[in-house]
């Protein structure tokens, strides 16, 4: 699962404000912060929570309602809305991909799609026959198709590849 801004949402368990998360030894300006209420001082036992609330709820709770919401049949119709462009450069490797950028006017439901392929994806090697595979990355299989981004934030992803799982990769 990913994290998300979440800065200024309010907590949907409680209704309380939902802060960022310090890690590590708190310098001057963060014991004010803290003080004030404006973050939360996470200790030195680094953790992947980026936002959490008073109460306790984290960024991945509020991730996982989000994505509860986008499902399967929703990225059917955001994938048939996109262009998908095949990648020329990796022949050895047949996919397509689309970019973020291309519609812009989809860009919500692009992040809810990213989000709901590492939410509900499995993690795989690849290439998926090697004996030592280049990466791994969370595939979510619709339709005959793999979906996958590359791994980054969803604020940064900018493509989602697919690729047929019939394909066989060499």
């Amino acid at each position: 699962m990913t994290t998300k801004s979440h800065r200024g949402e309010t907590c949907p368990d409680c209704g309380g404000d939902v802060l960022p998360v310090l890690y590590g030894m708190p310098g001057e300006a963060a014991m004010k912060a803290s003080g004030r209420g404006e973050l939360i001082l996470g200790g030195c036992m680094l953790e992947d929570i980026a936002f959490r609330c008073g109460c306790g709820a984290t960024s991945y709770d509020f991730d996982e309602r989000s994505s509860e919401s986008f499902r399967v049949d929703d990225a059917r119709g955001y994938i048939g809305e996109v262009r998908w462009q095949f990648a020329k450069t990796m022949p050895r490797w047949p996919h397509e991909y689309t970019v973020r950028d291309w519609r812009i006017d989809l860009d919500d439901i692009f992040c809810e799609f990213v989000e709901l392929i590492r939410a509900e994806g499995v993690v795989k090697p690849w290439p998926a026959d090697s004996p030592t595979p280049r990466s791994h990355h969370t595939y979510l299989a619709i339709d005959g198709w793999d979906y996958w981004t590359m791994g980054d934030l969803v604020e940064d992803t900018s493509v989602i590849n697919r690729a047929r799982l019939d394909e066989t990769w060499s």
